[in-house]
This record gives structure tokens, sequence and C-alpha cells, in this order.
């Protein structure tokens, strides 16, 4: 798989419950009853593909016009969580990938941080 893009964000809470909504984005961290990103443009909730406990979640595409886009999310230390856009050959259009850069910056930095507390 190739990366189409990639990016790291500082996160206030322990790593562990950020962990814990990116394996259950379907259910919001602090019960309000439903799900915590806010999908844009038809896109659906994703669903976790693959995981390691407390340091890596890998989601499905939650964009149907790029259904074969996987998000990688990476834990660190200090909560330091690195997304990365990960596609097969071919990959999509540039604007495409800018479109996607854009939904993932938001869903990290304004949905997850609202979602948390943070």
């Amino acid at each position: 798989m190739m990366v189409l893009a990639s990016r790291t964000a500082v996160l206030s809470p322990p790593a562990r419950f950020v962990w814990k909504a990116l394996m259950r984005p379907d259910v919001h961290p602090c019960n309000r009853g439903f799900a915590w990103p806010v999908m844009f443009e038809d896109a659906t909730l994703p669903r976790v593909v693959e995981s390691s406990e407390f340091d890596r979640v890998v989601w499905s595409s939650p964009w149907p016009t790029v259904p074969d886009i996987l998000l990688q999310f990476d834990l660190r230390p200090e909560t330091r969580l690195r997304w990365t856009l990960l596609a097969h050959a071919p990959a999509p259009s540039e604007r495409t990938i800018e479109w996607l850069r854009d939904q993932v910056s938001h869903l990290v930095n304004v949905d997850l941080r609202q979602a948390l507390g943070y």
C-alpha cells in the first residue's frame, strides 16, 4: 500500500482514551448516545479492520467514493496521534487526496478533540 498523506496531532487525553474512541467510532466517548465522528458527504461510519491495544487502529474507508482507502492511526507516548491515509495503486487524484486529508484533519482536530472533551 502507498501512503497518500500523513500528519501528527498531539492530544490532551491519555492514549488509552483516544484508542478506545478510535476502536468504537459508533459510540460517543462521553455516552452521549451518538457516534462521535461527524461524517461528511455521504460518508458512513468506518469499521475497525486491524488494531493493536493502545497503540494502533486501522479503519476501513468511510467514503463510498474511495472505498479502497485505509485510515491508520498510530498512538505514541504523550498522546501523539499519527494518522496515515493508505491506498493501493493507482492512487486517487491529487484533488481527492487533498479532500481526504482535509476530512481526516477535521475528524482528528475537531471531532475527536470535542468528543473527548479536551
